[in-house]
Order: structure tokens, then C-alpha cells, then sequence
């Protein structure tokens, strides 16, 4: 079982096996059964020509005792004998209607009578022309009813119609021998023929198929390795050649790809060593920088009780806390960006979030001018909030983050528009996501690539690090943010957080 299994498996992994079986097989088919038809051909024309024979020397023996018959019957016996001497002939004999041999070239079985099966067997030939074996011996014969004449009926009554058969057994082993040879030979012709194709066409498949589809295995394998400077060398110029061509051509593109993978992924990593030795110097800084700002604050604070409410000196200091206010703001983000505080999980309603985050903004954006609408939740099945994981906080310091950006970029008379919505994926888990769109500036695609980069801001007094920070937050919560922008036309920010199990449905596009 072993060995068979063995044997299965070579075959099923190699093509020049599979080549050369097909290949015997069809030969086999063709070359094979095309001498064993031409055998039979001729084996079939064999027995014609002897029977054809037979009938020849049948005739003269007719003719022979017709002849001897009226005159000297006791020749008759001669002639017999001296016909059943040739090496082919078996038995010349005559016998009546009764078995009863009256001659034969065995002068032994004159007089004798035919056992009745082989006498039954003769009288119900249709055919005159038979073949018979006995053991290993086979042998055609022939049989010729005897008619009575005229000249026989001074011994044999007129109303007798057949006197007896004249039987002719020749023998057929040398024509059994010779078709035997003729088939060990086809036997033999057929192998070596099937040899010679066999070695030709391993030949043919090793140097041209198997040693090129070797070397580029090989080839391939080295590259699946990782080792990309590798080539084919398959000088061909056929199917294997063009192969290992293409081949070639998507390793260098691959190459080339991974140099250049290679290279930005060191200048990442180099960005990154950059951004973390900047991240902990703005955290040092900003550590340095805080203290001394909550003491001018609070100086300042002292300073101001004096001063008569129409001082003008009141609204300098009210200006400078101001300008405090925004410095500890800038310090908040680089500390909170530096070292993120780890989310709180709760379930909570998504809507929840977005209307308090709404609430907050509302000032800044009556400010500006800006009108929000918020598009009531509601997906597919009419479900008319999202329930998600999440850090309330966090989430809402994300979304008031993304709203005064949109307020920001917006000019006046402009509109906001806030939508949340359940995704639908067979494909993942259901999403919930919350959608802020304005109609603004919008940004370039540059400037959307690098829009989640630390400290690069589109604003003249950002610091680069509220977006950053979103997608921190976001990423913790096992979320998404992705923005789409152009310009003139505005900008749509979608934050995806993970759904809590219930029915969902399709969002809508920005």
C-alpha cells in the first residue's frame, strides 16, 4: 500500500511522468493494436488459403475415385495411403452412411466404425470446411458427400442418394506456429518500439522541459526566500523562455519595490525616532512651561483685584490670561498626545455623545455664524441609536474636536451637518459611525495625506495635534476616522466605532 501510495504521489508531482504515460498509453493503443489486427488479417487469409487447398486436392481425390471406383476399387486404398504420407495430412478417409470406414490413409482403421457423436458431429456441418483441436493439435477439415451413380448401381441401390463422405484432416500446427512467431515478434517490435519512444520523449522532456522548469523552481524558490536579486536563466526561446522572461521582469519590479519599500520605511522610522525625541522634549517642556503659567495666572488674578473697573489695565490682563489659556491648552494636547490615558469602557448610546459633544460647540459655532443640523439616527430596521463600547470622555472630546475644526473651516452663513448611522457588512462586524461635513475650504489631497501627521496643521494658530489625537482615541476604542476632502467643496470626517449587537443598516454617503 506503501509503495502504491509512493507511486501515486510521484506520478501526481511530476509532469514529465504524467507526459511520458500519456504518451505510452496512445503509442500503446496505436502501435500495439496494429500489428495484433494485422496478425489476425493474416491468420484469417491463412485458413482461406488452405481451405482453398484442401478443396483443390478434395477435387482431384474425386476425381481419383470416381475413376477407380468401376474398375479397380482396391487402388483406391493405394492412392489414400500415398496422399495420407504428406507431413500436413492427418486423415484421408471414406466412410458410408453408417460410420463404416471403407478407406483410409491409416489402413488400421479400415472396417472400422465412427463412434456416433463424431459421425452425428460430420452429418450436421453446414459448413464443408472445419476446424477442429484436439489437446494442442488442430487441424482444418473437409468434408465431400459421396453421390451415388449409374456406375453405382451394380452395387448400391438407385434410390440410394448419398453413398458415403469423403473426410480430408489436414493439420494446422505449423500454420498455429507460425502465427504464434508472428506475434512474439509483433510482441517484441511493439516493446522495443515502445522503448525507443519512451527514451526519446524522456530525453525530449528533460532537456526541454524538466531541467528549465528545474532551474526556474529553484529560481523561484530562492526569491520566495526573500532573496530578490536572483534570475532565471532559461536561454529558450519557447514557452519556458518567455516564462521565465516575465518572470525575471516581475522579480526586478520587486525589487525595485522593496528598495523602495526599504528606504521609507527607514525614513518613517527615522520620522518616528524624530517625532519621539520631539514628543519627550515637548513633554519636559511642557512640564516646565505649565507651572510657571498657572503662577502668572494666578499673579495676574492678584494684580487685577486693584484696579477700578474702568481701568484699561483690565482688559491688557484680560487679554494675557487669554493668551495663558491658549498656551495651557497647547501644553494639555502635547502632554495628552505624549502620554495617552488609557479609555474607560461603558456602554453607552452613540447619540448620546454627539448631542452633548453638540451642545458644547453650539457657542462657537452661533459665533461664527454656522448653522449644524443634525440629521436625526435612524438605519434600515428603524433602530433609533447605536449602542457602542467606549470612553464617553474620550469619544466626546474627539467629536467636539472634529466640530470646531468644521466650524473653523467653515465661513459664515455656511452649514455643518452631523449624522450618525449603523453600517451593514456581512462581510465584518456592524459599525456605528458618526459623520461631520462642512462645506469649507476643503484641503488638497497633499494635505489630506498628511493631515493625521503630528504637529502639521492648515491653521495659522493650530498646533497640529487635535486630528492626531482623534485617531489615537479612535484606534484605542478599536475604531476608525477617515477623512475625504476637496477643495472648495468642503470636507467629511466619518469616525466608525465597534456597534454593539443589534440590527443594522446600510449608512449613508457623505
Amino acid at each position: 500500500m506503501r509503495v502504491r501510495t509512493g507511486i501515486v504521489a510521484a506520478v501526481g508531482s511530476s509532469l514529465k511522468l504524467k507526459l511520458i504515460l500519456l504518451v505510452v498509453s496512445i503509442l500503446g493503443l496505436t502501435v500495439g493494436i496494429a500489428p495484433w489486427g494485422a496478425i489476425k488479417i493474416q491468420e484469417r487469409q491463412l485458413l482461406v488459403d488452405s481451405g482453398e487447398h484442401l478443396q483443390i486436392l478434395q477435387e482431384i481425390l474425386n476425381v481419383l475415385v470416381g475413376s477407380m471406383v468401376v474398375d479397380e476399387r482396391h487402388r483406391v486404398q493405394d492412392v489414400l495411403e500415398v496422399v495420407g504420407r504428406h507431413q500436413d495430412v492427418q486423415t484421408l478417409r471414406i466412410f458410408d452412411t453408417d460410420g463404416v470406414v471403407h478407406f483410409s490413409s491409416h489402413p488400421a482403421e479400415v472396417g472400422t466404425r465412427l463412434p456416433p457423436l463424431e459421425l452425428q458431429h460430420y452429418q450436421g456441418l453446414a459448413d464443408p470446411v472445419a476446424v477442429t483441436r484436439e489437446g494442442q493439435d488442430m487441424a482444418q477439415t473437409v468434408l465431400q458427400p459421396l453421390f451415388n451413380g449409374p456406375a453405382c448401381f451394380k452395387c448400391h441401390p438407385a434410390e440410394q442418394k448419398v453413398l458415403g463422405m469423403l473426410q480430408l484432416s489436414v493439420s494446422l500446427n505449423d500454420l498455429h506456429q507460425q502465427v504464434a512467431g508472428l506475434r512474439r515478434s509483433a510482441f517484441v517490435a511493439t516493446l522495443l518500439s515502445l522503448g525507443v519512444v519512451v527514451l526519446g520523449v524522456w530525453l525530449a522532456l528533460t532537456f526541454l522541459v524538466d531541467q528549465p522548469l528545474q532551474r526556474l523552481v529553484a529560481v523561484m524558490g530562492r526569491a520566495e526566500q526573500g532573496d530578490l536579486s536572483v534570475r532565471a536563466d532559461v536561454p529558450n526561446s519557447d514557452e519556458l523562455g518567455q516564462l521565465a522572461r516575465h518572470f525575471n521582469d516581475m522579480i526586478a519590479k520587486l525589487h525595485t519595490a522593496q528598495g523602495e519599500i526599504e528606504r521609507y520605511h527607514q525614513e518613517q522610522l527615522a520620522r518616528a525616532d524624530r517625532l519621539a525625541t520631539i514628543g519627550e522634549m515637548a513633554a519636559a517642556i511642557a512640564h516646565e512651561i505649565r507651572n510657571p503659567l498657572t503662577g502668572i495666572s494666578g499673579a495676574l488674578s492678584v494684580l487685577s483685584r486693584d484696579f477700578p473697573a474702568d481701568d484699561p489695565r483690565r482688559d491688557i490682563v484680560r487679554q494675557t490670561r487669554l493668551l495663558i489659556e491658549r498656551l495651557n491648552n497647547t501644553v494639555e494636547d502635547i502632554l495628552h498626545y505624549s502620554r495617552p490615558s488609557s479609555p474607560q469602557f461603558q456602554t453607552v448610546k452613540l447619540d448620546d455623545i454627539v448631542d452633548r459633544s453638540l451642545s458644547l460647540a453650539a457657542g462657537e459655532a452661533k459665533k461664527a455664524g454656522i448653522q449644524v443640523i443634525r440629521e436625526p439616527a435612524s438605519d434600515a430596521n428603524g433602530a433609533a441609536s447605536a449602542m457602542v463600547s467606549a470612553d464617553p470622555h474620550q469619544i466626546q472630546q474627539v467629536l467636539l474636536n472634529l466640530i470646531l475644526n468644521a466650524i473653523q473651516a467653515s465661513t459664515a452663513g455656511g452649514q455643518i451637518t452631523v449624522r450618525t448611522q449603523v453600517s451593514a457588512d456581512d462581510a465584518e462586524p456592524a459599525r456605528a459611525a458618526v459623520e461631520i461635513e462642512d462645506h469649507g475650504k476643503g484641503m488638497t489631497p497633499e494635505e489630506v495625506a498628511q493631515a493625521f501627521q503630528p504637529f502639521f496643521s492648515t491653521k495659522a494658530q493650530g498646533t497640529g495635534l487635535g486630528l492626531p489625537i482623534a485617531r489615537q482615541i479612535v484606534e484605542q476604542h478599536h475604531g476608525r476616522i477617515s477623512l475625504r476632502s476637496t477643495p472648495g467643496a468642503g470636507t467629511c470626517v466619518q469616525v466608525q466605532l465597534p456597534a454593539q449587537p443589534q440590527a443594522a443598516g446600510k449608512p449613508a454617503a457623505c
